[in-house]
């Protein structure tokens, strides 16, 4: 397992090791998106756990995209003096912070929207998951977002975050132009996968010229939608070429979405035995065939053995982790300390039901042992 613990660095990111905590969301912000006491210390005792990079859960960056209660947001300027406290704790425990930031497109929440605003998306067909029919943005709308990134993106720098990654998977709003169920549009964002592209390139050009060219700038992109319809394998090969030629520093490799048919989401249950952990490696190692940036794996990782045979097989450079991060915040320490068996987290996706109720992302189980 040493070659989880080697330092790497990439641009200006040095890490202490290859284990990423892939985004999620944490439910520990207040009803407007602004950083709470409960955010810090929660990804304070992150921080202090041995993890190599922390992926914040995704902030929304215009008041019409938050997605979740209780989410993270970066829609205004006076949201950076909290931010920055966020970075500084992290960075008082000897982690490194990076911030993900996403628009929601037809999978916000109009119910949670603090301030008047439209459902958008990039057609007027209803979202896979809910049902909802967004407006179809117009080209000042399109604009008005990208422009959001921009500036989401500048606060996080300034914050003194150290870098930040674009949400283009799960149905979110770039996944939403990059599929072609969702994407119908007649005019230059829509049609084949070169014109459904657009829209995220005017974004990374966007967040780059906020924030420099030697700022990190990672993405977490859907593979594969996994349904009729949806992204394939082969046109988000395409995707990756063209955000290595347009300055990607990084490519975090996902798949699936809630509420599709296929069942196929990016959080699969019952992750018991090695055989089911590392499940989008595969196709991860495909992305490592077609681009040189970095590349990282998430889905079902839970064991040591696992993630040697990852790293050593070459099938991705970095390894992330979610779930087991939500049950042993510090299992990263553990296995550096010699602790090697796998991860307590057994897969049942309580965690994401306890979020909903209000008392944050925290493993089910645990809560339920200390009610008996």
């Amino acid at each position: 397992m040493s070659n989880l613990f080697e330092r790497s660095s990439i641009k200006s990111l040095e890490l202490e090791n290859r284990a990423i905590r892939s985004a999620t969301w944490s439910a520990v912000c207040d009803q407007k998106g602004y950083v709470t006491d409960r955010a810090i210390e929660f990804y304070g005792n992150l921080a202090s756990g041995g993890i190599g990079l922390i992926v914040t859960g995704f902030q929304y960056v215009m008041a019409n995209s938050v997605a979740m209660p209780f989410q993270m947001g970066n829609y205004r300027d006076d949201m950076t003096d909290g931010l920055g406290r966020f970075a500084k704790a992290v960075h008082s425990k000897g982690g490194k912070i990076m911030a993900q930031l996403a628009h929601a497109g037809s999978r916000a929440n109009p119910d949670l929207f603090m301030e008047e605003g439209e459902l958008w998306g990039p057609s007027a067909v209803p979202e896979p998951g809910t049902g909802r029919v967004p407006k179809e943005m117009t080209r000042e709308e399109i604009i008005a977002a990208v422009a959001a990134f921009a500036s989401a993106a500048s606060r996080v720098k300034t914050a003194g975050f150290d870098g930040v990654q674009i949400h283009g998977a799960h149905g979110y709003g770039i996944n939403q132009f990059l599929s072609g169920i969702t994407n119908r549009r007649k005019d230059e964002y829509g049609g084949d996968i070169s014109r459904r592209y657009r829209f995220l390139g005017e974004v990374l050009e966007a967040v780059r010229g906020a924030v420099g060219k030697d700022y990190p700038v990672f993405i977490k992109l859907s593979g594969s939608d996994n349904y009729e319809g949806g992204l394939v394998l082969e046109e988000s090969l395409y995707v990756a070429r063209r955000l290595e030629e347009d300055g990607i520093d990084c490519i975090e490799v996902s798949a699936g979405s809630r509420g599709v048919p296929s069942g196929l989401v990016p959080s699969m249950p019952n992750i018991l035995k090695e055989e089911d952990e590392a499940y989008l490696a595969e196709m991860a190692l495909s992305f490592k065939e077609t681009v040189k940036v970095p590349i990282v794996t998430v889905g079902g990782i839970r064991s040591p053995n696992v993630v040697s045979r990852v790293l050593s097989g070459g099938f991705a450079d970095y390894v992330a982790l979610c779930r087991p991060l939500i049950r042993e915040p510090h299992l990263i320490n553990r296995w550096k300390n010699g602790d090697t068996e796998k991860s307590t987290c057994i897969s049942c996706n309580g965690c994401f039901e306890t979020g909903l109720s209000g008392l944050g992302v925290v493993c089910k189980l645990d809560l339920d042992l200390k009610e008996k």
